[in-house]
């Protein structure tokens, strides 16, 4: 299953912006968005305010985003209004716009359920061992198996995720081998929907 043409058409014909959840998530899409990998055209991607290099946002409540992106203008001569982009690992958190300020902007989110870390358990090829442990321990989280399993103990640390991600066709392969592990619901977006 893939993305749908609709979705599509808000990620290559609208400016986007990119919501992460973490540091991690902000390090793959600065890693994707550096290689030229993202579906989306490379000066449709609205940089965060207060970084000037970075092409995301960490802001991830809905009000706080229209505060400090719905001042600006996102037409141009390819590109007309916004999509918000969220890179979240469940479906949990309420995100809505309030119908006054939503301004026509468009609203996709990219799951990374359970955990961004199994993109990890995927780039060590540690998916079978994963499976075993998760099977004894129900409670067991993809970042504790990569701490204890892999030896990773600075997996959340920005140097650490900065330097592992930042071998784009390995990312790309786990993003690739994750997207047909994972059980994606009708309609559901992946970060593998994020590729060019």
């Amino acid at each position: 299953m893939s993305m749908n043409n609709t979705a599509l058409d808000y990620l290559t014909h609208r400016f986007v912006l990119f919501s992460v959840e973490g540091t991690a998530e902000g390090a793959v899409i600065q890693t994707l968005y550096d290689n030229n990998l993202l579906v989306v055209p490379r000066d449709h991607v609205v940089m965060d305010n207060t970084y000037f290099n970075r092409p995301y946002t960490r802001l991830r409540k809905a009000d706080k985003i229209a505060d400090e992106y719905f001042g600006m203008s996102y037409e141009s001569r390819d590109a007309s209004g916004l999509t918000v982009a969220r890179i979240v690992d469940s479906k949990s958190a309420k995100f809505e716009f309030p119908k006054r300020r939503q301004n026509g902007t468009e609203v996709l989110s990219f799951f990374t359920r359970p955990e961004i870390e199994m993109l990890v358990i995927q780039a060590e090829h540690a998916y079978g061992e994963w499976q075993k442990a998760s099977r004894k321990n129900r409670q067991l989280k993809p970042s504790e198996f990569c701490s204890c399993n892999l030896g990773f103990s600075r997996l959340k640390e920005a140097s650490f995720l900065k330097e592992y991600w930042s071998d784009a066709p390995k990312l790309v392969e786990a993003i690739q081998k994750h997207s047909e592990k994972a059980q994606r619901s009708k309609g559901e977006l992946l970060l593998v929907d994020l590729l060019a």
